[in-house]
């Protein structure tokens, strides 16, 4: 993964640490690569408008590259896309019956 100019390094202690400023430096339009002592963990980066945000993470879990969250707190259950090779919800109600030895 290259690293552009904008994007910048940060050890886990030190974000912790000064946690205020390296938000203000993202919210300025930086990106943050986090790095414990095993390399990259995580990167912090702008939240761009909630529209645009919500239709490529829609785009991304529809494609599976992106699991949706374990808290439905960005996208309502309601918008997101129908996954491909979804089963019915007949024939998800008979495994779980064949499951339960109904």
């Amino acid at each position: 993964m290259g690293y552009s100019d904008s994007m910048l390094t940060v050890n886990v202690a030190d974000l912790k640490a000064d946690l205020s400023a390296h938000l203000h430096t993202v919210k300025n339009g930086a990106e943050i690569v986090v790095c414990d002592s095993d390399g990259p963990l995580a990167r912090i980066v702008p939240l761009e408008t909630e529209d645009e945000y919500a239709a490529q993470e829609r785009r991304l879990i529809a494609r599976g590259v992106l699991r949706p969250p374990l808290i439905k707190e960005r996208i309502p259950l309601e918008l997101w896309p129908e996954l491909p090779g979804n089963v019915s919800g007949e024939v998800m109600a008979q495994i779980w019956r064949e499951e339960r030895g109904e």
